[in-house]
């Protein structure tokens, strides 16, 4: 039998736990019936009501989850983004590429074994419709901002001030793009084998410019 301080140390972060999994839960349920309906009738003319009457929660609930409409499309990534973040900060941490470059490939296979379908159809909707495009490119940015805190700080440098920390940022985040491109427009390729292909370039060096320097007089 665990000592009454334990049982009562535990109870609050048992609570916790199912409080997350609880909103977790909530929020995607909410964005499988978004994706749904901005697919079907397109993003202008669905409602956040019309969104939260299919999924069977008030309007307020969705308004409790997610800032704007556009969020729902992108309801996990703020969560990877803090989860990267507190795998580099762990004492057993990787190097900062490796890190990095984890993160992105477990964010893609996770993308594609959850739901495939579903997972398609939000990388659909965010290249189509031009206000969730408009917040993709906020999230890129998240993104950027946090994967050159992790390099800056490996380097002792500061994030918006040292430009490797910021070209590797700005690097990584345009391989994930470019992999989720080449998904829309090629399905049959995985997104996560796209993504690997896209950082070997990257770590071997773009051939373009390699031929650049190779003609420099």
């Amino acid at each position: 039998m665990l000592p009454m301080e334990a049982t009562c140390s535990s109870a609050p972060r048992d609570a916790t736990l199912r409080r997350e999994r609880r909103r977790t839960r909530m929020r995607h349920e909410l964005a499988k019936v978004a994706v749904e309906l901005f697919t079907k009738n397109g993003f202008e003319a669905t409602t956040v009501d019309e969104i939260a009457n299919v999924a069977d929660y008030s309007e307020s609930t969705f308004f409790r989850l997610f800032n704007r409409k556009e969020d729902v499309v992108f309801y996990d990534l703020p969560e990877r983004i803090a989860a990267m973040r507190a795998d580099f900060a762990s004492p057993n941490h990787h190097s900062a590429w490796t890190t990095i470059r984890n993160a992105f490939l477990n964010n893609a296979r996770t993308w594609e074994t959850s739901d495939a379908e579903f997972a398609l159809a939000r990388v659909r909707l965010f290249h189509r419709e031009p206000a969730l495009i408009a917040r993709y490119l906020e999230y890129c940015l998240d993104w950027e901002d946090a994967v050159a805190d992790i390099v800056a700080k490996e380097r002792g440098a500061v994030s918006d001030s040292d430009l490797t920390s910021r070209l590797v940022a700005g690097s990584a985040v345009a391989a994930f793009r470019a992999a989720f491109r080449a998904h829309v427009a090629d399905p049959g390729v995985g997104l996560t084998q796209h993504l690997e292909s896209a950082f070997d370039e990257l770590e071997r060096g773009l051939p373009v410019f390699q031929r650049s320097k190779s003609h420099c007089p």
